[in-house]
């Protein structure tokens, strides 16, 4: 997807917000807009709904935004700038780098839930397969606004004797961790006002000195059904069904050419599954499962004891290959897109797929840390942050491809580094 770089200014027919900020027409449209792609996603919302729901004519919509491309950003950049506000507030009021380190935490979390999960990377993902351009667009313009959090991650490591240049992508994986990851968008419940706290307290000390000493948030260990024993035909219709959903999305796949390829009627698709969200629900479970690995997949977890960096590394880039992979990465991005209409699903497919590989992490760092009452439930999500540092953040999801073996074992060391030592370890 590229490095951060500056977005091209509107185009003409498109309403830019500075300055003086857009007309009252215009903010009304862009607060029916934002209502709309919140509760519907970007691609099924269109200008049409908006125009309705707004009072105003197609022709007026397009008076001031060029596309629904330009109307969504027009969205989003009034809530970066309400953003960057409050960043640089941060940054003028904070008495210590690591105290602005957890009041920017806060703020993105914030941020994320506030706003209805409008979320770039969010919209990014859903577009990213048809529209590249416009998901690398927003992704650029989500980290120019963590410009702040790379001047106090740089303030951090200089506090450790380490100056120099902080990169941007480590700011990017600050707010990644910030908002625990693709959690929102898998459909988790919006953390609690004290738990945001402890969320942004928790990733300001890793990022200041790495887990050791790190206050975290309890994560329980998920609990997942075992796989049922399948008719044969049965089976045969939901892998034939996952394909179609994985490769055209929930919109996309027609049940008749499911049923066509599959061989089965549509008797039988309704006596099974009672319809197409039926289906969808049951064929993005067995995939799921099916791309899950087996304990005996995993080989040997790190080690419980006398772990480091090359341990911890060795293990998430792994972790990075398998999550990585270009089937389970369209999975995930499917589970996402579809996460509206069906949150449940989305989190099952979420800890179906990761929890092989946090739960013997967590085992690893419990080791490494004082024991107490919930010390592993604190350890599982310290693994599921490390994860998320392995994943790029979100990144990965926007990408054509996987990591290259050398990319992705630079990723993975970098994600130890910090899980043990903090920014000072890398920057």
């Amino acid at each position: 997807m590229g490095t951060p770089e500056q977005i091209a200014p509107p185009r003409p027919g498109e309403a830019c917000l500075d300055g003086e900020g857009p007309s009252p027409r215009v903010r009304h449209l862009l607060a029916v807009a934002r209502h709309a792609f919140v509760m519907q996603g970007f691609a099924a919302t269109s200008i049409d709904a908006i125009a309705r729901e707004g009072g105003v004519s197609k022709e007026t919509v397009y008076r001031h935004f060029a596309d629904k491309a330009a109307l969504f950003r027009a969205a989003l950049e009034d809530q970066a700038q309400a953003f960057v506000r409050r960043t640089e507030a941060v940054h003028a009021a904070a008495p210590t780098p690591r105290e602005e380190l957890a009041q920017l935490a806060r703020a993105i979390l914030d941020a994320a839930i506030e706003s209805g999960l409008l979320s770039p990377v969010q919209a990014a993902i859903e577009v990213a397969q048809d529209m590249p351009d416009f998901a690398s667009a927003l992704e650029r313009r989500h980290w120019q606004t963590l410009e702040p959090v790379r001047r106090a991650l740089a303030a951090q490591a200089a506090l450790h004797g380490r100056a120099g240049a902080v990169p941007a992508e480590l700011a990017i994986d600050f707010g990644s961790l910030a908002v625990e990851g693709p959690r929102l968008m898998f459909g988790f419940d919006a953390p609690a006002a004290e738990r945001r706290g402890l969320v942004a307290g928790a990733v300001a000390d890793l990022f200041a000195a790495g887990l050791a000493t790190v206050v975290a948030p309890s994560l329980p260990a998920p609990s997942l059904d075992a796989a049922a024993d399948l008719p044969s035909h049965i089976a045969h219709l939901l892998d034939v069904a996952a394909e179609h959903f994985l490769n055209d999305g929930y919109a996309g796949a027609s049940l008749d050419r499911i049923g066509a390829e599959a061989r089965v009627g549509r008797g039988t698709l309704y006596r099974h599954f009672s319809g197409k969200h039926g289906l969808f629900v049951a064929a993005m479970r067995r995939a799921a499962m099916l791309l899950a690995p087996t304990p005996k997949a995993l080989r040997s977890p790190p080690p419980i004891s006398g772990v480091g960096v090359a341990d911890i590394a060795g293990w998430l880039l792994r972790a990075l290959e398998a999550l990585g992979h270009p089937r389970v990465l369209r999975l995930q991005r499917t589970a996402i897109a579809e996460s509206r209409r069906d949150p449940a699903l989305a989190r099952e497919v979420y800890h179906r797929l990761r929890a092989p590989w946090h739960e013997p992490l967590a085992l690893a760092i419990a080791g490494l840390r004082p024991s107490g009452e919930d010390a592993l439930d604190q350890a599982r999500w310290l693994a599921a942050q490390a994860l998320v540092l392995a994943h790029r953040g979100n990144r990965l999801f926007l990408r054509p491809d996987p990591l290259g073996k050398t990319e992705a074992a630079a990723q993975a060391n970098r994600a130890a580094a910090v899980l043990l030592g903090g920014v000072a370890a890398i920057a």
